[in-house]
């Protein structure tokens, strides 16, 4: 039987769920000024939730193929089944999608997009599928990460190498989506190395925590530090993180229980049905109902995706759980 571990299932479904609030933005106006609250929470959450979601995954990395010493053949074969499927299905849908129905889309799908979608990795029809490619390439250096963790010293002269990636790489590399792979190699690193030098368990204290929660004002709620200290910003979020999942799923092991085991499939349809609510909302026009409507789009961004899925792991063949990344 699968062993779940408790503080990492919480972290996993805070994470979503943070996602889930960033892709709100009921007004279509991004960082609205006329919403101050709801913007603010966008905001630190945009400090670090993407880099939080590749810590976690650079944790389950070394814990669910580097520390069981998987060949790179079995590596890369899950981990296509895993990303590069759902990317192709659902990228081929919304690319059909848009060349099917232009008039309602916002940017058309034409030759040099399908090229720079496609074969270039540099664009999608859906924004968000830029993270599954990054992460499909992180992990393509496995072989590397199995060298890199024999040694502490190595390890963390490889760290120092990716924060000066993450520090100096040009925003304009975007073919295969390089800039971000640079961006966000330090989180991957720090999470494989956290795995396997058990670094979580100096968080697990109400010390720790108060700590990192008056780090994380200062840094990502106030923003009182300027550009140049982002990645320290970008850490300070994601050992909160889990410094708050470890406390909050030791009272509470359940944490998040209805969803979190469904992440992924909230990332592949959360967005759609959060459009739906943002366009109903925008054809109102009634400024009284932003509350409501706020917590319903948090509500059907998690809560559908989860439904669907539940119904096609139970019902659908194969092949359909694929498409949609269910094992």
């Amino acid at each position: 039987m699968k062993k779940t571990i408790d503080w990492l299932a919480a972290l996993q479904g805070f994470s979503m769920l943070l996602v889930v609030i960033g892709h709100i933005s009921l007004t279509n106006v991004p960082r609205d000024p006329s919403t101050p609250i709801a913007t603010g929470i966008e905001t630190a959450i945009y400090t670090f939730h993407m880099p939080l979601f590749i810590f976690i995954s650079g944790w389950l990395f070394f814990y669910t193929c580097i520390r069981k010493e998987k060949s790179y053949r079995d590596v890369l074969v899950s981990k296509f089944k895993r990303l590069a499927i759902p990317f192709l299905a659902f990228t081929l849908v919304t690319t059909l999608l848009k060349i099917a129905f232009p008039q309602l889309m916002h940017r058309v799908v034409d030759v040099e997009e399908i090229i720079n979608t496609f074969v270039l990795f540099s664009s999608n029809p859906l924004g968000e599928m830029w993270f599954l490619v990054v992460l499909f390439e992180l992990m393509l250096l496995y072989p590397l990460y199995k060298f890199v963790l024999k040694s502490k010293t190595v390890a963390v002269i490889a760290l120092l190498i990716g924060v000066l990636l993450n520090k100096i790489a040009p925003s304009n590399l975007l073919y295969f989506q390089i800039y971000r792979v640079c961006y966000m190699l330090p989180f991957f690193i720090v999470g494989m190395m956290c795995c396997k030098y058990e670094w979580q368990k100096y968080l697990s204290n109400i010390g720790a925590l108060v700590s990192l929660a008056v780090l994380f004002t200062v840094c990502n709620v106030l923003d009182l530090l300027p550009p140049a200290f982002e990645i320290f910003t970008v850490f300070v979020g994601i050992l909160f993180s889990l410094s708050l999942c470890m406390m909050l799923s030791k009272p509470s092991p359940w944490l998040f229980n209805s969803f979190r085991d469904y992440t992924f499939q909230i990332f592949l349809m959360g967005i759609f049905f959060q459009m739906a609510i943002r366009w109903i909302y925008v054809r109102i026009g009634n400024d009284s109902l932003f509350i409501p409507m706020w917590f319903l789009s948090v509500l059907v961004g998690v809560y559908v995706p989860t439904t669907i899925a539940k119904l096609i792991k139970k019902l659908a063949p194969k092949y359909i759980c694929m498409c949609f990344g269910i094992k």
